[in-house]
């Protein structure tokens, strides 16, 4: 297997009545495809963990529960997706072909109060379950719910306990066998911010890797482009809203019976082996690949059964679950894992230090390359005197040297450099040379052609 960092949302992947369903809202509302596939997965969670579980690879039955963290900025239509499919009902009633299998609609299986005391409540008594589904999930992260006197419960509600315990207020509540999901949406900065005021101990309590992690974050992270949630040409939600419907009486209970009874999903030998290999790789590449998400992806491979679950129960609804279904819900996983890397790593990484440019600074000159320089621009000072003085372009010679005050060899030297840079010519006899300037002007390092003469 080969680790593939998916850069966009897979929706490609989803089975048929997901894909509609993702497509349909998109269009619809506008709302990008991260959003709306992570209330699809949380609201069919929202049915699917009361009726059924699903055989581990340990072979103790789990919850069919995929919490899903959604984070998405302002003004995006997140909020439209969550009324959609939280108000569903209400679409398949007035849909002449469409009938509810049930009084019950998702709606009400929502937990409205969020506190502890509320959840244990709903959970108190055998086989309960309940669903946490906030449309501005911000008010969660500093509630009750995330205390350091019940957080720690939330990580254990998520893997299905054999009990689960609160004593607060009103006396003991016991839960035995519950199941809790919970789908948070929330800006980004509000919850970069929370990860930093918390330090990430939520993260270290094992409640955010056990979470789906879908990231809307355009200013900082690649994004799903809109094209790519075109490829079903008549979609609609209707379709996945109708089985979630006939699924809903799964959860009741039994008229001959005091407790609602779950089934147990299992997958057939196919599915099993392929999730065994994608559970192996895994442990293999803790120290590479996912050093730095080691959290995460200890849960994947059981999230991708969850995950797998939950697309059998919409698209097959009997008989084991197949292969088909372990590679559609571990695309989905795989690329939960680089969101939960942009959210809990890269969102947290200080800025890097803007770079102050600094100015470019002429080099300085070698000494002696500075000297010569100086003694050729004082000659050709002394010649552009003389020159002034007489009114005439050609100076002599030994009234050079003498206004120079050089001596021989050094003023040979000088005007050996000036001659071989073309700055001076000189014309006559040996005992009446004249001497003419060409270029009058100052001398500095930016001649290209000095260094090179120097060197001769």
């Amino acid at each position: 297997m080969d680790y593939q960092q998916r850069p966009h949302c897979p929706i490609e992947n989803l089975p048929t009545p997901f894909a509609e369903a993702v497509v349909h809202i998109c269009r619809r509302t506008g709302a990008p495809p991260e959003v709306v596939a992570s209330d699809a997965f949380a609201f069919t969670s929202t049915v699917t963990q009361r009726g059924f579980k699903v055989m581990g690879l340990n072979n103790s039955p789990m919850p069919t529960t995929v919490n899903t963290l959604s984070l998405a900025p302002t003004a995006v239509g997140k909020g439209e997706s969550y009324r959609m499919f939280s108000q569903a009902s209400g679409d398949l009633e007035t849909t002449e072909q469409i009938q509810p299998s049930s009084v019950i609609t998702i709606d009400d299986l929502l937990l409205q109060d969020i506190t502890p005391s509320a959840l244990m409540s709903c959970l108190a008594g055998h086989g309960k379950s309940a669903s946490i589904q906030l449309e501005d999930g911000y008010s969660f992260l500093d509630g009750p719910l995330m205390k350091r006197g019940f957080i720690s419960k939330l990580p254990q509600a998520w893997s299905g306990p054999a009990s689960l315990k609160f004593s607060r207020h009103h006396g003991n509540k016991d839960a035995f066998e519950p199941c809790v999901e919970i789908g948070l949406r929330i800006q980004p900065e509000l919850f970069y911010g929370f990860l930093g005021r918390n330090k990430s101990e939520s993260r270290h309590l094992g409640l955010w890797p056990r979470f789906l992690t879908f990231c809307y974050d355009p200013a900082r992270f690649p994004v799903t482009p809109w094209y790519a949630a075109s490829s079903v040409s008549m979609p609609s939600h209707l379709p996945l809203m109708e089985r979630l419907q006939a699924l809903l009486p799964s959860g009741e209970v039994q008229p001959n019976s005091c407790q609602p009874a779950r089934k147990v999903l299992v997958m057939d030998t196919y599915a099993n082996a392929h999730l065994r290999e994608i559970a192996y790789w895994l442990r293999g590449h803790m120290n590479d690949e996912f050093h730095d998400i080691q959290d995460a992806a200890g849960r994947a491979a059981e999230n991708t059964l969850r995950l797998a679950s939950n697309f059998h129960l919409v698209c097959q609804g009997e008989g084991p679950i197949s292969r088909e279904m372990i590679e559609r819900a571990w695309t989905f996983v795989e690329w939960s894992l680089v969101q939960f890397r942009n959210v809990f790593v890269y969102a947290l990484q200080p800025p890097p230090k803007p770079l102050k440019p600094k100015p470019m600074r002429q080099p300085k000159l070698p000494r002696l390359q500075q000297r010569v320089n100086a003694d050729m621009q004082f000659m050709l000072d002394s010649i552009a005197v003389r020159r002034a003085h007489l009114r005439n372009d050609w100076v002599p010679l030994d009234e050079v040297a003498l206004l120079t005050g050089f001596a021989k060899n050094r003023f040979q030297r000088t005007l050996g450099w000036l001659v071989m840079g073309d700055l001076v010519e000189i014309d006559g006899e040996r005992d009446s040379l004249t001497v003419r300037a060409v270029l009058f002007q100052r001398l500095n390092g930016s001649y290209r052609y000095w260094p090179s003469a120097l060197t001769n």
